[in-house]
């Protein structure tokens, strides 16, 4: 009998023991479960002694990705696509050298972990290279392209292509002289970009019959302030198609209004020399007096802002 209750109070001792370490792992998930739940993202918090709103904008930029963790896609109920989307607003209120260099830190915390780089490259490639991208900008894709060609990351193949952008993106960066170009009139009259002696000058490369060049025309003749530029011989508009087939330039003469210059490029320079990066079409370049890029491949939304 003695032996009976020993064998039982033995096998009481190892349930509750087997029952204790059950609790315990059951917390230590719950736990575990609780860590991993998503958290909003938040912008940095600015220092109360900050009170200027450039400022405050230019604080949030240098410190956005600060407490991101790239090696964890879900650790934040927003995407990361989300997130990136919101960087890219808060650049278009700081000063280039800021957004430049917020931009080099971003990048360099991604690649702590190369699938993160590799979507963060994705994204890059979309919103600041893509034609159709309202965020497009070489300026802020040069850091990006600078980047993908120094790291292990990437393969060959695609530093290559990275190679090739970066040098068309480092051609008329913004504070830089545009290249010249010669242009040549309907009436066979042949002169440069840097005749043109207003003090400012919008390039429009453009191709008769592209939609987006109608709607970019359309624009600029219903924009007011362009509009007394113009008038007040402040401004010169400069458009000028960048190929060959000059029957279809002839035959869409009209489409151009007679207040601008209406041009083509004769010795294609433009495109076969790539004096000037031809992705998008139209390409808008806004330069000043002495033809030092303003706004490069830029929006007519942006030029009137500028003004």
């Amino acid at each position: 009998m003695p032996t009976k209750i020993l064998r039982l109070q033995i096998m009481n001792k190892f349930f509750f023991h087997v029952l204790f370490l059950l609790i315990l792992l059951s917390c230590s998930n719950a736990n575990s479960n609780k860590a991993k739940e998503p958290k909003d993202f938040a912008l940095p918090a600015v220092p109360v002694i900050i009170s200027d709103q450039q400022e405050s904008y230019k604080y949030i930029a240098n410190n956005y990705w600060k407490d991101f963790d790239f090696s964890d896609s879900l650790a934040y109920k927003q995407t990361t696509l989300q997130i990136f989307t919101g960087f890219l607003n808060i650049l278009q209120n700081v000063d280039l050298q800021t957004a430049l260099q917020s931009i080099e830190t971003m990048m360099h915390k991604a690649e702590t972990d190369s699938i993160a780089y590799i979507r963060l490259v994705n994204f890059c490639e979309k919103y600041l290279y893509g034609a159709n991208s309202p965020y497009r900008s070489d300026e802020f894709y040069v850091p990006v392209l600078q980047s993908i060609v120094s790291t292990d990351i990437i393969d060959e193949n695609n530093k290559i292509i990275a190679e090739y952008r970066l040098k068309m993106a480092l051609k008329n960066r913004i504070g830089e002289q545009a290249a010249d170009f010669d242009y040549t009139l309907a009436s066979g009259a042949t002169h440069k970009l840097y005749d043109i002696k207003t003090d400012f000058t919008l390039l429009f490369i453009n191709n008769p019959g592209c939609n987006a060049c109608m709607e970019y025309t359309e624009k600029m003749q219903t924009s007011m302030l362009i509009q007394q530029l113009l008038k007040e011989k402040l401004l010169t508009i400069l458009a000028v198609y960048p190929d060959e087939d000059l029957t279809e330039w002839k035959n869409h003469q009209s489409q151009i209004p007679k207040n601008w210059i209406n041009a083509y490029d004769k010795k294609l320079a433009i495109r076969h020399d790539e004096i000037y990066d031809l992705r998008a079409i139209p390409t808008l370049y806004l330069l000043d007096k002495d033809k030092k890029v303003l706004l490069k491949d830029t929006f007519v939304d942006s030029v009137e802002r500028y003004f």
